[in-house]
């Protein structure tokens, strides 16, 4: 069963929100740096 493009977007905004609320606690580092950038591209994915 697949999911409709709402319960899509509403699943990455899920899961972005626990990643920044994650990245505000990081220290810096390439660690903080990845997870940047797996936000950076889960919120591209929210606007296109």
């Amino acid at each position: 069963m697949g999911m409709t493009d709402s319960q899509f977007k509403g699943f990455i905004k899920f899961v972005l929100d626990d990643i920044r609320e994650v990245l505000e606690t990081m220290n810096e580092g390439k660690e903080k740096e990845k997870l940047q950038k797996v936000a950076d591209n889960l919120q591209q994915t929210l606007e296109d």
